[in-house]
């Protein structure tokens, strides 16, 4: 069983030519699960950062944006393959733009997932990876569960330590997105006895580094553009193989 893991796109401000380069390699694949570890959009036109200029009125193009890339993305994986779609902190403004600026549409179905046609494109949008688990076969018999990265607070400035936090505090293999960074530890833990390795994976970003939309976060030096690709019959290894784009 291959899975695809796709970390940050924050569309529409991705990486135009890996974002191309990932489309190729799901193609190529043919996988049976592709999982979108959330901030696939960037909403930057209801941020309550500091917006581009004269970006406010956009949140039509965005939407658009992010329905032609889940449209591109089916046709890639093909008509078979198991897409899911984790809500990240970006996917978050949404329902706060809803909730602050007009409280009484959320009695109406003005959902994200409806306005970006998942239905249609047969893509499972999960509201809280932290309440609803994702787990995918990893290799050597194990799982690795994926998550944005949000639902457990906290950082570290280690790449990885993040996704090795949560690990620890769930007790199994994580691979989350959010921090933009690439980066895999490990730690041991105690399983029927026997000590095994649990680690914890932060998996990149395709977002183009070089926005103006990500500005707020400041210098990004530890910013990897990567997607990662698990493969279940693997017997030498849980961990995924890591595609970097250049």
């Amino acid at each position: 069983m291959i899975t695809v893991v796709v970390p940050d796109l924050h569309v529409p401000f991705h990486h135009p030519e890996h974002v191309k380069a990932l489309l190729r390699c799901i193609k190529k694949l043919r996988p049976h699960g592709v999982v979108l570890l959330g901030d696939v959009l960037d909403l930057h036109s209801i941020t309550s950062h500091r917006q581009i200029k004269n970006f406010q009125d956009k949140l039509d193009e965005e939407i658009y944006a992010g329905c032609d890339f889940l449209f591109d993305l089916r046709k890639a994986a093909g008509p078979k393959a198991k897409i899911t779609y984790i809500k990240g902190n970006h996917e978050d403004r949404w329902d706060r733009a809803i909730q602050s600026q007009v409280p009484a549409f959320r009695m109406l179905d003005v959902s994200l997932p409806r306005y970006l046609d998942l239905d249609s494109l047969d893509i499972k949008w999960v509201e809280d990876a932290g309440k609803t688990p994702v787990r995918v076969p990893c290799g050597q018999g194990q799982t690795v569960r994926l998550m944005h990265g949000h639902e457990v607070k906290g950082s570290s400035r280690t790449p990885g330590g993040h996704a090795l936090k949560i690990a620890r505090l769930l007790g199994e293999n994580i691979h989350c997105g959010h921090t933009h960074r690439l980066g895999l530890l490990m730690a041991p833990r105690k399983t029927k006895g026997r000590t095994t390795d649990l680690f914890g994976i932060e998996g990149g970003l395709l977002a183009n580094k070089r926005s103006p939309a990500l500005s707020y976060a400041g210098p990004a030096p530890e910013w990897v553009y990567s997607w990662a690709v698990y493969d279940s019959k693997n017997k030498l290894s849980p961990y995924p193989t890591f595609y970097r784009p250049v």
